[in-house]
């Protein structure tokens, strides 16, 4: 038997990680049995998205709420600080936490992992979604099923917070060294996310490479006249997707004598914020719709027309959204963070703007879109199209994704 437990925060549950539900059906035919632990969730927590491989189990194991358990974590967290080697006492409390989260999860799934016939002979892949706690957790599985003879594969995937230190709060992510030394293999999402592990811990540079994530074929996008331009954001209204400077940029252009639509789909904790802002838009036609579905979201991506797509993060790893705004062939503007170059090429599907641009510049790449003749955008749209052809299509890069899991599994029998 072959076993992928899969190690998330909260998919199937609420929003995020929703790029799992591409994956999961892809890769759900490549083993006998996969079991979803999101360590955000809780008992009792209601499925609100929807697996159709039959041999998909989703197991909560918290009875707690999250903030309890932080606190718990946080008051075990002085158990571990002996664990840790780091000469700052700050980074001995975040190592200390760290260790605490993962400890007690680990011990949680091992229990009930207990459920199920795992038996000599049966191989189990750990798999982490994240190079941060859940990793942990599944590199303390693997030395548990270990001892019991039984073989096992550990690997993650790598994306934005759990890459570049320099971004998190105090600069500062627990146990890189250990993690990357008992991991198997770490699948960054981008080439930018790959290189800047392999720069800082080139020692384990041949257990690093990228695999990008990808996106499924929901058809192109309406198109219209562009007299009445539509643009389109995607994000969680959070500090570092900086959706406010996007309506800094649309104020400058209420006297350009253009006729505006902005829509923004996505909710968050900025979203009351957000809102209150947008008023200064009286002038152009605002949509802030909330968190929205994925299948609401390519709805709207395919009969609304739609004929810019904007992200202005102050770091990424490699986005989704984009991906997505690309298959339906809508060109974009974003900032040049994280591995955003890898899919927004510039002056050929999209336009980049600088990490720490000013809302004059990003007013007038908008400007540029809509004053392009119809051949010019024409070529803009096929190009972003034939962007994501090329590169994120989710059946293709999901299919490579588990040819080198497999391959992990080869080498390891070596």
């Amino acid at each position: 038997m072959k076993y992928l437990v899969l190690l998330n925060r909260r998919f199937p549950f609420r929003y995020g990680e929703a790029f799992l539900e591409n994956e999961i059906d892809e890769v759900s035919g490549q083993f006998d049995r996969i079991i979803i632990y999101p360590s955000d969730a809780r008992i009792g927590d209601k499925q609100n998205r929807k697996i159709s491989s039959q041999n998909v189990t989703v197991r909560t194991i918290e009875k707690s709420s999250l903030k309890l358990r932080k606190i718990k974590y946080l008051c075990s967290a002085l158990r571990y600080i002996s664990k840790s080697r780091q000469p700052k006492l700050l980074h001995k409390l975040l190592d200390g936490y760290f260790l605490a989260a993962a400890y007690d999860q680990m011990g949680k799934i091992r229990k009930d992992l207990g459920n199920f016939p795992v038996r000599s002979g049966d191989t189990v892949y750990f798999y982490s979604y994240w190079l941060y706690i859940n990793a942990k957790v599944a590199c303390l599985l693997k030395e548990y099923y270990e001892k019991k003879g039984i073989h096992t594969v550990v690997f993650s995937r790598a994306h934005r917070f759990d890459i570049y230190e320099e971004k998190r709060r105090f600069a500062y992510l627990p146990e890189r060294i250990n993690l990357l030394g008992h991991l198997d293999h770490v699948f960054a999402c981008s080439d930018n996310g790959s290189d800047y592990l392999k720069k800082h811990y080139p020692k384990f540079d041949r257990k690093i490479s990228t695999s990008y994530l990808g996106t499924y074929d929901h058809g192109l996008g309406t198109v219209e006249s562009r007299k009445k331009f539509h643009i389109i954001s995607c994000s969680r209204m959070s500090s570092v997707k900086r959706v406010d400077l996007i309506i800094e940029a649309l104020k400058l252009l209420k006297n350009e004598n253009l006729s505006l639509v902005w829509t923004h789909l996505g909710g968050g904790e900025l979203y009351d914020v957000i809102t209150e802002k947008a008023k200064e838009l009286d002038w152009m036609e605002v949509h802030l719709d909330g968190a929205v579905p994925n299948k609401e979201v390519y709805d709207h991506y395919r009969d609304c027309p739609e004929h810019l797509f904007v992200n202005v993060s102050s770091s990424e790893g490699l986005p989704v959204s984009i991906m997505e705004a690309i298959s339906f062939g809508i060109p974009v503007i974003a900032t040049d963070v994280g591995g955003t170059a890898e899919i927004v090429l510039d002056g050929v599907n999209g336009r980049l703007l600088d990490a720490d641009f000013q809302p004059e510049e990003l007013a007038e790449q908008i400007k540029y879109f809509v004053s392009l003749t119809d051949e010019e955008y024409r070529k803009y749209r096929m190009n972003a199209r034939g962007t994501w052809e090329k590169y994120f299509q989710a059946p293709v890069n999901y299919k490579n994704f588990v040819r080198d899991i497999h391959t992990l599994y080869k080498e390891g029998k070596e």
